[in-house]
């Protein structure tokens, strides 16, 4: 399934059904074209996790006030910090990934959207994905 996908084909979310190995995941979205921040599902159950996790994963500066203004700030920010021409989130156990919060879900899928859309129209073909 990854190998025929294009990135960031099918939008924010790609699903890959687990299919994906790291050194999968790596291959298809090469660094340094690609930074790819990988965490684990279970650890991100809700927003304090997920906040922490993509905090550490993305490499944000110790600043990062751990809300989602905050991270919609670093998201967008990326460039600054990592150069690269895109970004993607692997997120291994997805059936984990804020299983405790639908809501904080939906809230970290409409920041990712506007960080992905800033990145987009500030940086050209800048990408951001979330892998699943």
């Amino acid at each position: 399934l990854l190998s025929r996908m294009p990135p960031g084909a099918g939008g924010l979310f790609l699903d890959l059904k687990g299919s994906a190995s790291e050194e999968e995941v790596l291959k298809r979205f090469p660094p340094p074209d690609y930074f790819t921040a990988f965490i684990d599902g279970s650890a991100a159950r809700d927003k304090a996790g997920l906040l922490a996790a993509v905090s550490s994963a993305f490499r944000f500066p110790a600043y990062f006030g751990g809300n989602w203004d905050a991270l919609l700030d670093c998201l967008r920010s990326l460039p600054n910090e990592v150069p690269a021409k895109g970004y993607v989130l692997a997120v291994r156990d997805p059936a984990s990934f804020l299983s405790a919060s639908p809501a904080d879900l939906e809230d970290f899928r409409d920041i990712a959207e506007e960080a992905r859309a800033f990145l987009k129209e500030k940086f050209g073909a800048t990408l951001l994905v979330v892998l699943l």
